[in-house]
């Protein structure tokens, strides 16, 4: 299921816990600068281009970097 969002957190203590559910997680950035942060991996410096695939079992989330808000591209597959 793929679906546009926008990121408007600017830091880690902004979420509460992990976003976790189940499936597989392609993620692409369409314009901005992000900080990926996952459970188990060192966090990610991505910019407008740059993509991920990730179990989403896995905890995740992302903050916006840059000035802006950023704009990215979700695909998820159960």
């Amino acid at each position: 299921m793929p679906f546009k969002s926008t990121v408007r957190a600017r830091t880690f203590e902004e979420y509460s816990d992990w976003v976790r559910h189940d499936g597989e997680e392609f993620l692409l950035i369409l314009s901005g600068q992000v900080m990926f942060f996952s459970e188990f991996y060192e966090p990610m410096s991505m910019s407008e281009g740059d993509s991920v695939y990730y179990d989403a079992n896995m905890g995740h989330m992302l903050i916006s970097t840059s000035d802006e808000d950023a704009h990215i591209l979700w695909v998820t597959a159960k």
